[in-house]
């Protein structure tokens, strides 16, 4: 998957409308599917919270286990799509 230009992403984030718009989208419900199917709400919160102080391990460790699955490249792949394009 390719990474982000920083701007852009940063432009993305503070746009309220465009991530309601993006967490609505059925490729999302689904992720949060996939994720919750690997860990419970505890742990995904502590990934979570791990991740926002900045030891994201845990959570490239997530990552990688959705694009492992059958579908989860593709849904990533989906999402990454409709971001560009909003």
């Amino acid at each position: 998957m390719r990474q982000f230009n920083q701007s852009k992403l940063q432009q993305a984030l503070g746009d309220k409308r465009m991530m309601e718009q993006l967490v609505n989208s059925p490729e999302a419900r689904k992720l949060a599917g996939m994720l919750s199917q690997g860990a419970d709400q505890a742990s995904l919160q502590k990934i979570a919270e791990s991740a926002a102080k900045g030891d994201t391990s845990q959570l490239k460790a997530l990552i990688q286990s959705v694009t492992s699955t059958p579908g989860g490249a593709e849904l990533l792949q989906k999402l990454e799509n409709s971001f560009g394009q909003r």
